[in-house]
């Protein structure tokens, strides 16, 4: 019956002897981390792991520094700046600097958020949700006894991306896995307390910082030891000299933006573009950006500690300052009344060739755009305005849809030259802002190739 769909088809599919495995892995090193430190791991070797199940577990406080006593932890996963990965010395993946802007570019385009339980994907200004602990003019702290971690989250992108998912770690020599820290900036708002929604937004005089522990990889072991998997992998491998693995990997670059700014690239298949706008200020000493629209000024609840407060209760949602993206323009929709028909036209030029063929207007048509390029119906923008001044973003597909699923290599061909993609405002600038922060993301497939030998080799 094997012509009839799975519901008309009457069969089982069964595998014999599978066993499965989680583990735990030490880091390298176990000191107590700060900003811009890191962190080393080594996966185990001669089994099969599902390397997108692969989390970093641990915990993470905040501190307080001069007048900024309401500092706020940003979500876990933006700890990560850069994740590199080696194989025996060899860069497969070296990592795109600022991840988190990455991250939350991606993050911004899920219909779904994180898991608010263990990502630490909600701003808890006042209470906390791992223990509903009341903060106001305190750092948001955890403890770190007995070796307790209450965060995950992913680490790269080639892990999470990697086909196949289960990964023959016998094949290739140690894989070590480098994290790099994000800024004290990026992960902590350096408010002047918790107590309120405007003083949480209002900066102190001193940047808050802080620290990471009890870090460790959890990791997903899986054995098929049926006597037909591994020689079908060792067959191949034996017939065909190597085994071809496929993965998601990005290149990233910051630019002052006036107008325009220009990257190149020359990856075998350019799947998409991807670029996020900031205040020149993002860097700076900053409280949290309240979402637009969000109720930011939930009042409390009777009791003094047990009312959550983000917008799941009725409350709002922050960002701190390096991963709010905010449309180039000198007139925010929020401002004033008719402000959204004066926003800017930005097109993505390849080569000369413009995408797409027409002036682009930040909105509607950069939002369709958007989502046609994540492939996506809905995001995390609950309003034109949160779209616009608190998730603003444009991208460009130039992969086939579905290629992900597909295990294709469907993008542009930049190989055997330079090439030149240019992100530039057309049409009228008149109210177009000047020395905003540009990060323009590339998107691409690569080919990570397994040789007799333990060889390894890589075709960006």
């Amino acid at each position: 019956m094997s012509n009839y769909p799975d519901y008309a088809s009457f069969f089982l599919r069964s595998f014999s002897n599978v066993t499965h495995q989680n583990f735990l892995v030490e880091p390298q090193a176990s000191a107590t981390l700060s900003a811009h430190q890191t962190m080393q791991f080594v996966l185990p070797s001669n089994t099969n792991l599902l390397l997108g199940n692969t989390k970093l577990l641990f915990t993470m406080s905040s501190a307080v520094a001069g007048t900024s006593l309401g500092t706020r932890l940003s979500a876990a996963r933006n700890i990560v700046d850069r994740c590199e990965i080696n194989f025996g010395g060899i860069a497969v993946s070296s990592g795109v600097a600022q991840q988190a802007v990455l991250m939350q570019c991606l993050a911004n385009m899920k219909e779904e958020e994180e898991d608010p339980v263990d990502s630490h994907s909600k701003f808890y200004r006042r209470t906390l949700g791992a223990n509903l602990v009341e903060k106001q003019n305190t750092a948001e702290a955890y403890s770190s006894v007995k070796n307790t971690a209450l965060f995950s989250c992913d680490i790269s992108p080639f892990l999470k991306t990697i086909q196949p998912q289960l990964f023959p770690t016998a094949l290739a020599p140690q894989i070590q896995i480098t994290i790099h820290l994000s800024s004290n900036a990026t992960m902590v708002s350096s408010g002047q307390n918790g107590d309120s929604a405007a003083n949480v937004q209002l900066a102190g005089n001193g940047q808050g910082t802080y620290t990471v522990a009890n870090y460790r990889l959890l990791v997903d072991a899986w054995s098929i030891d049926d006597g037909v998997f591994s020689s079908v992998i060792a067959t191949r491998l034996q017939n065909e000299g190597q085994l071809d693995c496929y993965f998601c990997d990005y290149e990233g670059f910051s630019d002052t933006y006036n107008g325009n700014t220009r990257v190149s690239s020359a990856a075998s298949s350019l799947d998409k573009v991807i670029c996020a706008w900031r205040p020149s200020t993002y860097a700076g000493i900053n409280g949290a950006e309240g979402i637009k629209g969000m109720n930011l000024a939930l009042a409390h609840g009777e009791t003094t500690n047990d009312v959550l407060d983000q917008s799941d209760a009725r409350g709002g949602d922050y960002l701190t300052a390096p991963l709010n993206f905010v449309v180039p323009s000198t007139g925010l929709p929020s401002s004033a009344e008719d402000n959204f028909t004066d926003l800017p036209e930005i097109s993505i030029s390849v080569n000369g060739v413009r995408f797409p063929s027409f002036d682009c207007k930040s909105g509607v048509q950069s939002y369709a755009l958007l989502k046609q390029a994540f492939e996506v119906d809905k995001t995390q923008s609950k309003s034109m305005v949160e779209y616009l001044e608190n998730r603003f973003q444009i991208a460009y597909k130039f992969n086939l849809p579905k290629s992900k699923e597909l295990r294709a290599r469907s993008g542009i061909n930049l190989q055997g030259s330079n090439s030149t993609i240019l992100i530039q405002n057309t049409g009228d600038t008149t109210n177009n802002a000047t020395n905003y922060n540009v990060m323009t993301f590339l998107e691409s497939t690569r080919v990570l190739s397994l040789g007799l030998g333990k060889q390894v080799s890589v075709i960006s």
